[in-house]
């Protein structure tokens, strides 16, 4: 059995709404996928600091309290903070949104591994 890793996602700007942000992969390619000590980058590029929340959870569901991992965290004015992700399993997706749209960029720390 070969092990492999993919990059998750390419870096992606915040909205101002809650959004999917990245899907784990349901492929018949990667049927085993699980995101295990995901970590993501978040950098803010404007000159305030923005409040950032994220939400990790099954597709069907909303984004809630329930599946809050992050919630309005500021990230001060041109700087990153890094954030660990619950574990996902396919089809689970990362939301979130920004105080401010498009000055959040969130960046992939890791990979997906599958075999």
């Amino acid at each position: 059995m070969a092990l492999t890793i993919t990059q998750l996602f390419t870096p992606v700007q915040l909205p101002a709404a809650a959004a999917v942000l990245f899907s784990m992969p349901t492929t018949a390619q990667q049927p085993t996928a699980v995101l295990k000590n995901g970590r993501v980058r978040l950098t803010n590029t404007s000159a305030a600091a923005v409040p950032v929340t994220l939400y990790a959870a099954a597709a069907a569901t909303i984004s809630a309290a329930a599946n809050c991992c992050m919630s309005t965290q500021s990230i001060p004015a041109n700087s990153y903070i890094d954030v660990d992700i619950p574990t996902m399993t396919a089809g689970d997706t990362l939301r979130g949104f920004a105080g401010t749209a498009n000055v959040v960029t969130m960046h992939e720390m890791g990979g997906l591994l599958y075999s």
